[in-house]
């Protein structure tokens, strides 16, 4: 009888380069995986309102959960090259001694820690660093089984090391690589935390500039009204009555005097008294604050100061008002003042026969420019010549308002001022 022996199991063949190709991919996408979740886990801190130490807390679980580690944490770097940890560490109890543990880093990059973190020396031996699981038993973290450790770092500027413990399997090149990226980025993102908090105290500290110069320029405002109104009540009160009764002293004099040799010089002298009292009581126009406050309407005060201009000196004005109708007290009496100063240069120095000043609502502010025809001179000398001090009080007033002023002029080519104040000080 034939007999037939059983069909041979099919054999596979299996290529080993094959499986390595797969093994590898499959490493990688995971390294891909677990670098995409920690990047989004730095990145969403810039959409959050939480706080560094609540974020570093869900950060450090990231970390742990991409490297299956039990515990994370992140150690800051201070000033004298002592490592400190991070608040909100993840997987430690609240009676651990890692919340008082201070890591002193050797001198001149000699340390372990020095060298392992930062010199990026750190080796893998089963799944742990031996050096590393040293330094941590020393501390007092006895119950630590394998660890690893990074810089935190935002470029060359070393700001920490974070620290992953106790993984179950150990962990591989795959984890220290993932733990690197995550020091890296979180390192970025300290960087602009430090330069957010740094813009928000330049903030405040402007904010407290700008409350500073507006008090300032209202004391300075005030206290040149207050001088002003002083010096005018004395001139008034005091010089020009004490030259009134000279003029009728001089009127008797005068009277007994007719046909007296000294008739002729007392005359000279009454006119000489009377082009004093004439110049004082122009004087006393000019710095007189009370101007200044009477017109609610800018645009009416600025017609004003143009009119008497062409009555005392017979300079013909032109005006250009384009002004909002609500105009803070502050910022009109600033304008008001640099227009005056500005026109009382035109009358004494310029020689003009017209001038043109157009007021207007220019980029949040009030811009101004007043022009002229008259002799002009050399800017850049105008501080040291004699009578031109105005100018300079017409661009510090606007300055330390929060605008700017430009003066344009040449000899024989009239002068044209210009300068802009904001709404709000």
């Amino acid at each position: 009888m034939e007999s037939f022996a059983p069909p041979l199991a099919r054999k596979v063949a299996i290529d080993p380069d094959s499986a390595t190709r797969s093994k590898r991919s499959t490493h990688l996408e995971r390294s891909h995986e677990s670098a995409l979740a920690a990047l989004t886990a730095v990145s969403s801190y810039l959409d959050s309102d939480e706080d560094l130490p609540a974020f570093f807390g869900r950060l450090s679980a990231t970390i742990a959960e991409q490297s299956t580690a039990r515990r994370a944490a992140f150690w800051r770097l201070g000033p004298r090259g002592t490592l400190a940890l991070q608040p909100a560490p993840y997987g430690f109890g609240d009676e651990s001694p890692v919340y008082g543990l201070r890591l002193q880093l050797g001198a001149r990059g000699e340390g372990v820690l020095e060298r392992l973190v930062f010199a990026d020396e750190l080796v893998l031996v089963k799944g742990t660093s031996p050096e590393l699981d040293a330094i941590w038993h020393r501390a007092g973290l006895r119950d630590v089984r394998n660890s690893i450790a990074v810089a935190w770092r935002a470029g060359g500027r070393r700001i920490g090391a974070v620290s992953v413990y106790d993984s179950e399997h150990g962990f591989t090149a795959h984890d220290l690589w993932v733990l690197r990226l995550v020091g890296a980025a979180a390192g970025l993102l300290w960087q602009y935390k430090e330069s957010e908090d740094e813009v928000a105290h330049i903030a405040v500290r402007l904010e407290e500039a700008m409350a500073a110069r507006r008090h300032l320029l209202n004391n300075i405002a005030a206290g040149g009204d207050e001088a002003r109104r002083r010096f005018a009540s004395a001139l008034h009160d005091d010089s020009l009555q004490l030259l009134t009764a000279a003029e009728l002293q001089l009127e008797r004099i005068r009277a007994d005097a007719k046909g007296n040799h000294h008739a002729v010089q007392l005359d000279q002298l009454r006119l000489t008294l009377r082009k004093v009292e004439d110049s004082l009581r122009r004087l006393l126009t000019n710095v007189s604050s009370e101007p200044v406050q009477q017109p609610a309407d800018l645009g009416e005060a600025i017609s004003e100061r143009l009119e008497s201009l062409r009555i005392r000196a017979g300079i013909e004005p032109h005006i250009e008002s384009r002004l909002p109708e609500r105009i803070p007290q502050a910022i009109r009496g600033i304008v008001l003042k640099n227009i005056a100063e500005a026109v009382t240069n035109v009358e004494k120095h310029a020689r003009a026969t017209k001038v043109t000043v157009v007021a207007e609502k220019n980029d949040g502010g009030i811009r101004v420019s007043v022009k002229d025809n008259g002799t002009g001179f050399v800017v850049a000398e105008s501080v040291r010549v004699p009578g031109h001090i105005g100018l300079v009080a017409v661009r510090e007033r606007a300055q330390l308002a929060g605008g700017w002023c430009r003066i344009q002029s040449e000899p024989g080519a009239g002068t044209k001022i210009e300068f802009w104040v904001p709404l709000s000080l």
